[in-house]
């Protein structure tokens, strides 16, 4: 069981946290549609030995995507992929693995919901979250929409969800290779800076990232930009972290690292455990649930 340090449940407990959830938070969710191709949401191995299929087994550019998979630096073996396949089946490709599923919340969805922090960021372009969560008390946007709309409800009585890379009904506006997301940063300066703002001003707490995921190294750019030394983040990750990674981490982006376990089968049960702790402090100093 995590020893979660007091300043953190407090923080969460008066919403003054923000949680940034990834792909992980997705992997234990399940398919409603029987139709659909997958059963549960692919991981990022199995994803980009996936969409490498669309290309002809002689494009010359395999050789190169393949060394960057045993690299696993997926971002730009995918950014080679998308370069090479026709952009009609790599859309379809998306779809069919992102949104025809169906995915149902896992009780995972449930413990973060209950957390209950104004504002949730993802990187998951599907939508399982924000299924969990309904559409009454919650708003979602995206990285692409008016700022003037982002800020607005950020300053409204309704949680806020945040679609950091965009999300599955827009496939064009998607963030998912290195390249989208520096075009992303030069045509949003201003989503960025509200990025930048929400880290100085928060505490960020990471779920459902592992050290292996693109996703979590596009943000650390942004964590970098914004150290507070006082003020640390917090990343759930599995265990067996080496030392010097995570005092990297610390020197480097202020991040401390709570081990969980071998893999996201783990993570459910500290989330439960995190997510009791909060509504225990909640209840102890009357705050609204």
């Amino acid at each position: 069981m995590i020893d979660f340090p007091p300043n953190l449940v407090r923080e969460i407990a008066n919403k003054r946290s923000i949680f940034f959830i990834g792909s992980g938070i997705s992997a234990n969710s399940k398919s409603q549609n029987p139709q659909a191709a997958i059963s549960s949401p692919l991981t990022w191995g199995r994803f980009i030995d996936g969409v490498k299929g669309l290309l002809n087994p002689l494009n010359p550019a395999l050789s190169y995507i393949d060394d960057m998979i045993s690299q696993n630096d997926y971002l730009k073996a995918l950014q080679a992929i998308k370069n090479h396949c026709d952009s009609g089946r790599y859309a379809d490709y998306l779809n069919k693995n992102f949104d025809e599923p169906h995915f149902a919340p896992s009780q995972i969805h449930e413990y973060i919901k209950d957390i209950n922090c104004k504002i949730v960021i993802t990187t998951n372009f599907d939508k399982i979250y924000e299924t969990s969560c309904g559409t009454h008390g919650y708003t979602v946007v995206n990285y692409f929409d008016q700022i003037s709309k982002i800020v607005s409800n950020m300053r409204s009585s309704q949680n806020l969800i945040i679609k950091a890379h965009g999300t599955i009904d827009d496939v064009n506006n998607i963030i998912f290779t290195e390249n989208e997301f520096f075009e992303a940063r030069r045509k949003h300066p201003e989503f960025y800076s509200i990025l930048q703002s929400l880290f100085l001003t928060n505490t960020i707490v990471f779920l459902g990232y592992s050290l292996n995921d693109p996703d979590i190294n596009l943000l650390l750019e942004i964590a970098n930009r914004t150290k507070v030394e006082s003020n640390p983040h917090y990343v759930f990750m599995p265990k067996g972290i080496n030392q010097e990674v995570q005092r990297h981490w610390k020197d480097c982006y202020n991040i401390n690292i709570f081990e969980y376990g071998d893999d996201y089968t783990y993570l459910e049960a500290c989330i439960q455990d995190l997510a009791e702790e909060i509504n225990t402090h909640k209840v102890t100093f009357n705050l609204p649930k």
